[in-house]
């Protein structure tokens, strides 16, 4: 796990790409990992990476936020936020989410659990935007401050 980090660390982070280009690739990757894309997620974070020039592996890592650990989370989280929009029981809802019945069942519940859904996604896009492009802009201000420091012990004239 830590190579794997590393590894998302160096693709995502120290790439030669703008830190919009990057926390945009992030925060496609996280909105299409929250929003029930049924495992299509990842493929279509990258394609739309592509074709919008964002970071590619930053779209890939951000997909990769819903995963076992944290789908129960989003699950509560929008089938809370969805049933306090709409006024249905939030165990319901999280119930149909649970057993992969909302799919086929249109109802309250439904809308209640993808309208939670929707709200839940496009904060946690905008705050893993922001995210990824603090950490972008903190590297990028280092290893500027590195370069300086370098170019200030060179000789004169080198």
């Amino acid at each position: 796990m830590g190579r794997l980090a590393k590894l998302l660390y160096v693709r995502v982070v120290r790439v030669n790409a703008s830190p919009h280009q990057v926390a945009s690739g992030v925060a496609v990757g996280v909105w299409l990992g929250v929003f029930p894309t049924f495992g299509l997620a990842g493929p279509a974070a990258y394609v739309l990476a592509w074709i919008f020039r964002f970071n590619k592996a930053g779209a890939l890592a951000g997909a990769a936020i819903m995963n076992p650990l944290t789908s129960p989370v989003f699950w509560a989280a929008s089938a809370m936020l969805g049933a306090a929009f709409t006024g249905t029981d939030w165990r319901a809802v999280y119930g149909l989410v649970r057993d992969e019945k909302y799919v086929w069942a249109l109802s309250k519940t439904t809308y209640a659990y993808f309208l939670g859904n929707l709200i839940i996604a496009t904060a946690a896009a905008a705050l893993c935007y922001a995210g990824a492009f603090a950490a972008v802009r903190a590297r990028e201000k280092r290893r500027r401050a590195k370069r300086e420091r370098a170019a200030a012990l060179l000789p004169p004239g080198s």
